[in-house]
């Protein structure tokens, strides 16, 4: 048996996750039986390999199977298929395409691992402060949900008192612009939110857990939507209409005369604030009047932070 195929067959599987027999028959010069029998070594060395019959069958792996892409540096990688693409011809065999393929089934290895959550019809990211973070917290609790498994957890709630907690997780949940789990806590004996943000020494155990119906719409109605809105009305620049209409969409955008007014239903809440606040003086909110007082006061606040 040749460990460099079967490694090479491994390979070709991670980098294009489903191939025929006959593939890899004629890629390798073997026969089929052959083949086979490669597969069956994998197999019992542990890789997940499902063989599937048909016109369109064939080998592959399952979706969770990885191997470690930290042997080599993005750059190092790189460098080495610039090096073999420049030096195949200078061969008779077929070596550099070997390990062409078995770099690049690495490298795709490591661009998945870029992304939070990355499906054919799924793609969620977020930018470079949140990333170091949240990354870490989400692949965790992905794999304590697919496994089902209790997770240890020091939580700092909005009044900053700090518990620590043994929760099971469920799902996932990616809401007004912030990441939460939603887990059973097993210090309150049912189901709550936990912002990600505010979870710290974050540990997957090996107790498992059975799941229950969870509810979840439930409690994010309950978390989200019994909130108190507000009519908001402001003129704003030009310069930030993209924004705005990323936020409240193009309905809520008007012209009056040569101004641009934007016109809501929004929820009242520390986030709405903020949010006004990060518009600097490229806004000018006309309704409710609170609001622009609420602004009026943080400003005056900020001016006399910066006086010295």
């Amino acid at each position: 048996m040749s460990q460099s195929t079967v490694f090479s067959i491994l390979m070709i599987l991670l980098d294009k996750r489903k191939v025929s027999r006959d593939y890899l028959a004629e890629r390798f010069s073997v026969s089929k039986r052959t083949v086979s029998r490669y597969i069956g070594d994998l197999i019992d060395a542990g890789v997940p390999i499902v063989s599937t019959s048909g016109h369109h069958g064939g080998y592959s792996l399952a979706d969770d199977y990885i191997v470690d892409k930290s042997v080599l540096t993005e750059a190092e990688s790189l460098r080495i298929k610039d090096a073999l693409n420049k030096t195949a011809f200078s061969y008779d065999d077929k070596v550099n395409l070997a390990l062409i393929e078995k770099l690049n089934a690495v490298d795709r290895v490591r661009e998945q691992d870029n992304y939070i959550i990355k499906q054919s019809d799924l793609y969620i990211d977020c930018d470079d402060c949140q990333a170091a973070d949240i990354k870490p917290k989400i692949k965790i609790l992905c794999e304590a949900i697919e496994q089902t498994r209790a997770t240890d957890i020091k939580y700092t709630d909005a009044r900053g008192a700090v518990s620590y907690r043994t929760i099971e997780p469920y799902t996932l949940v990616f809401k007004a612009g912030a990441w939460y789990v939603y887990a059973m806590c097993k210090l309150r004996g049912d189901f709550r939110l936990f912002k990600l943000t505010r979870i710290s020494d974050l540990r997957k155990t090996s107790k498992r857990f059975v799941k229950y119906e969870s509810k979840l719409v439930e409690k994010l109605e309950l978390e989200f939507y019994n909130e108190i809105y507000i009519d908001l009305e402001f003129e704003f620049f030009p310069a930030v209409l993209e924004s705005v209409v990323d936020w409240l969409g193009m309905q809520a955008v008007t012209e009056r005369g040569t101004k641009l007014v934007a016109h809501a239903e929004v929820p009242m809440n520390d986030a709405l604030i903020k949010r006004l606040l990060s518009y600097g003086s490229s806004i000018k909110i006309l309704q409710p009047t609170d609001i622009k007082e609420a602004l009026r006061d943080e400003a005056k606040r900020m001016t006399e932070l910066y006086k010295d």
